[in-house]
């Protein structure tokens, strides 16, 4: 099963807004400093004497930097921005192609550099297929091609289930920002079920012959 993305408690409902404020302005100055390292996850765990982020990156080296001095960097102004004591972990991500945040991103920077959203849609389902998922969609929409009208295009692989709890479903929305207007991208990954559906159990039948 998957684990919470923010780990604390909070002591009463302030206290928790100003957690959940504080987590979303954490995520996007990850978000801002890292924007090319393609970080599929950040976990936030907070504690009373310190607190802790953790990077799921496929690019190490690019977060790190040599000899660590990019994250100590980053750590410092960690400390600088919110006032607190920061301790940073980053993990290496494997399978980058089955993170629709990862791929979402390399959809919309495709996006920006004017690439075809169809050759860019058709080879991304390619990519993910081939690293196991079950089904993908992705959805591209608003002005295509700088077009007077809006609309929506998807590119489905295989059965999409999109309404079961059994699926494990990543999904991932994002703006990309182009030269002809911005274009919103959303990626969903389908990638195994995470218990199998209950079964009745067939009563034995007795035959008299």
């Amino acid at each position: 099963m998957k684990s919470w993305p923010c780990e604390w408690f909070a002591k009463d409902p302030s206290q928790e807004a100003s957690f959940l404020v504080e987590d979303i302005k954490l995520r996007e100055f990850v978000d801002k400093e890292y924007k090319h390292a393609w970080v599929s996850k950040v976990v936030i765990r907070k504690t009373a004497t310190e607190w802790e982020v953790i990077i799921f990156s496929s690019k190490v080296g690019s977060v790190m930097g040599k000899n660590w001095e990019k994250l100590q960097k980053f750590e410092e102004k960690l400390q600088k921005k919110f006032e607190k004591q920061f301790k940073v972990t980053v993990k290496e991500v494997r399978n980058p192609e089955l993170s629709a945040k990862v791929m979402a991103e390399y959809v919309a920077h495709q996006l920006e550099n004017r690439m075809p959203y169809r050759r860019v849609a058709k080879s991304v389902m390619q990519k993910i297929m081939e690293k196991g998922a079950v089904w993908v969609k992705i959805q591209v929409g608003w002005r295509l091609w700088g077009s007077d009208i809006a609309r929506t295009e998807k590119f489905i692989e295989w059965r999409v289930s999109l309404q079961t709890f059994r699926s494990d479903i990543d999904y991932h929305y994002l703006q990309a920002h182009t030269k002809y207007g911005v274009l919103w991208v959303k990626v969903r990954i389908g990638k195994w079920t995470l218990y199998k559906r209950w079964e009745k159990k067939q009563k034995p039948t007795v035959s008299f012959t």
